[in-house]
């Protein structure tokens, strides 16, 4: 339950006027949030609480691929697959699969990641995640995973996903960094501090990244507006269930739903949950 009303509202990374470098940095720095560690505050990052709700609910994780749906340049798949795939080498298992896609592929980027680690692979086509059939072969179970990318579509797009992901896929599950409550709004001040640092960590050898973080300091305000809308776009389990229900998808009743929060720091940030498994999946 949220006090405040849900509003989408515009991303300025979404428009199609905004630069494709702010675009790439806003992306990169996201990946860079679900990666920070911040102690003692925060001892693990948001990547590792996520692959803990993932290892705790899919337990036949070698038998899955998981689908990144709107990856960008990358997101956290990479994280995802060196965390849980470790989990499963020290129990002599198989390793989980990753894939990426996108309605605006980042082929070269992908192919980059893709030479580093073996088990992540990607669809260079565009992907509609709205309309895409099975994306992955029979003998593996598909999980489509919207990760922080969710909130981006409003409800006659949403539901369409989500009925597309029960009609082809044995699962699905969305994360989000953010709610509309207080807490997440707390967050939204720390995100300048972030984007600085990041700015010093990965291009503090381009004077046009420096310019735009510490003299005309659009970055930070790009990542605090865009901050601020994500958290206006959230839903709530209670949303969520709400526009299952509203796909009407055969063979809804063989599907199982489950929700949470896990927490990363204590009190603005949690791992927002939100999954449907096809009981035969389980």
């Amino acid at each position: 339950m949220s006090f405040l009303p849900r509003l989408h509202l515009f991303e300025i990374a979404d428009q199609p006027w905004c630069p494709h470098k702010a675009i790439e940095y806003a992306q990169l720095c996201l990946t860079h949030c679900w990666n920070l560690r911040l102690p003692p505050v925060a001892k693990v990052s948001s990547a590792v609480v996520a692959c803990e709700v993932l290892a705790d609910n899919f337990p036949d994780l070698s038998s899955f691929t998981f689908v990144d749906l709107g990856s960008g340049a990358g997101g956290p798949s990479a994280t995802f697959e060196k965390l849980l795939n470790a989990r499963l080498r020290a129990q002599h298992l198989p390793p989980a699969q990753f894939l990426l896609t996108d309605l605006n592929p980042h082929p070269r980027e992908w192919a980059a990641l893709t030479k580093q680690q073996e088990n992540i692979s990607y669809i260079s086509e565009p992907v509609d995640a709205s309309k895409c059939g099975r994306l992955v072969p029979q003998n593996r179970k598909e999980c489509r995973m919207f990760n922080i990318a969710f909130h981006h579509f409003d409800d006659p797009l949403a539901v369409p996903m989500l009925r597309s992901a029960i009609e082809s896929a044995d699962a699905f599950i969305i994360f989000e960094l953010t709610a509309r409550d207080l807490s997440s709004m707390l967050i939204l001040p720390g995100l300048i501090l972030i984007a600085c640092q990041y700015t010093l960590l990965r291009f503090w050898r381009s004077p046009l990244h420096l310019i735009f973080t510490f003299v005309l300091p659009l970055a930070p305000l790009l990542m605090v507006f865009d901050g601020f809308v994500s958290i206006m776009r959230c839903r709530t389990s209670d949303e969520l269930h709400d526009l299952v229900r509203r796909t009407d998808a055969p063979g809804l009743e063989n599907w199982e739903f489950r929700s949470g929060k896990s927490p990363v720091m204590y009190p603005t940030t949690n791992v927002h949950w939100f999954m449907g498994v096809k009981k035969t999946a389980k």
